[in-house]
């Protein structure tokens, strides 16, 4: 009876571990409904709304930006970055709710005079409509 436990004990072991090394079907690369990540170049109008804490009135900033995404370069923002928006390039990541902006240009030391593309956004993509909302209120729309 030693003897078959002997045996037993090695192909239980190799039976976890087999199982633990099975794909499933959550498998990004297999699963059929994996959300469409935005990758591209979009163009459209960045809206800044600042509360102002002494009136307690909102003023709002417009200009028209592009922002192009991609996994070989990262991302980049151009277009009118002449007074709100600055020019930005740097990292980026996502998941199906949310992007992260790593800015390589954001200021180090201060407070930074333009807005930066730095941060997690909440996005969503609809067709080729592209929108970022900020958790300070900034938002920007693509299509």
């Amino acid at each position: 009876m030693k003897n078959k436990l002997v045996y037993l004990f090695p192909l239980s072991l190799l039976l976890i571990l087999v199982t633990g090394c099975v794909k499933n079907g959550l498998n990004p690369g297999n699963d059929i409904s994996n959300y469409p990540y935005p990758l591209g170049t979009f163009q459209g109008k960045f809206t800044r709304i600042h509360k102002n804490e002494t009136t307690l009135k909102y003023d709002t900033a417009s200009a028209v930006i592009q922002l192009v995404l991609s996994t070989s370069t990262g991302y980049a923002v151009t277009g009118d970055t002449s007074k709100i928006h600055a020019g930005s390039y740097g990292s980026f990541s996502e998941n199906q709710y949310n992007i992260a902006f790593n800015d390589a240009t954001y200021p180090t030391m201060g407070f930074p005079v333009k807005t930066h593309l730095a941060g997690v956004y909440n996005y969503t993509l609809i067709g080729l409509n592209f929108r970022i909302t900020g958790m300070d209120g900034d938002s920007l729309s693509y299509t």
